[in-house]
């Protein structure tokens, strides 16, 4: 029987393997939901939803990314590391001078070019589905290293799913340009981010130990992803139309 990843490779090899399955067993690979939406089939009224239970778990992200950088631990080797985890930080939640908007704000813009107010988005309530995967993200990161919570970064099939779905805003669902620089600015910002977080992983792949618990937290990373969707389409009758969405 052939030894799982693992056991198998270390370093830079493992890295590999964890993004290559990764990329293709992420549900924003793999999720019905989001075939449906790059095809135009999810009514908009179901995007919308979906977009509002989404901003409270992109709002938690800049939190995470502080409880990351706060594991990272103050040795001189780490050094890198830290710069790493807190440029994401910063570009997450926005530049403190406000010379650059969070990826938060981001959402909201794009949430109005959907037709939502801000004050829709930010009042609405929240799914049992999404308080638990916000819950979930945020425990991740604080009780894990570093470096395995990196591992289930969803930054890599990100980078595809936003390149997937700028079109389709765009023509099936009429969102103004000025309204998708969150979608435009993933393309290429995730891109650096993907490679940071291979070099950490790759950095730390040293122990078979420590491989199967960056393994497992991209599987639950897979999880939360999944059940962010699961409860809006739940929620609104699956999120099919017959047609495409006007």
């Amino acid at each position: 029987m052939t030894e799982p990843p693992w056991i198998r490779f270390e370093g830079e090899k493992f890295r590999d393997e964890l993004t290559s399955f990764k990329m293709a067993h992420h549900p924003f690979k793999t999720h019905p939901f989001f075939a449906r939406l790059e095809r135009g089939e999810v009514p908009l009224p179901v995007v919308r939803e979906w977009a509002k239970q989404f901003y409270p778990w992109l709002a938690s992200v800049p939190i995470a990314m502080a409880e990351r950088f706060a594991n990272c631990s103050w040795e001189p080797e780490n050094d890198r590391y830290r710069r790493m985890i807190l440029d994401q930080l910063v570009e997450e939640a926005g530049d403190p001078k406000g010379k650059a908007p969070g990826h938060p704000e981001l959402w909201l813009r794009f949430c109005e070019g959907l037709g939502l107010s801000r004050r829709e988005v930010q009042s609405a309530s929240l799914l049992p589905s999404t308080m638990v995967a916000i819950d979930d993200f945020l425990y991740t990161n604080r009780v894990n290293s570093f470096y395995v919570s990196a591992a289930g970064s969803s930054e890599p099939p990100n980078v595809e799913l936003c390149a997937r779905l700028l079109p389709a805003f765009r023509t099936h669902y009429k969102v103004a340009e000025s309204h998708l620089e969150y979608y435009n600015l993933h393309v290429v910002a995730d891109v650096e981010h993907s490679e940071w977080i291979g070099q950490i992983v790759a950095g730390f792949a040293s122990s078979p130990v420590i491989r199967k618990q960056m393994w497992d937290q991209m599987l639950r990373g897979f999880s939360i992803h999944a059940l962010l969707v699961d409860g809006v389409t739940a929620a609104n009758g699956g999120g099919i139309a017959p047609s495409k969405a006007k």
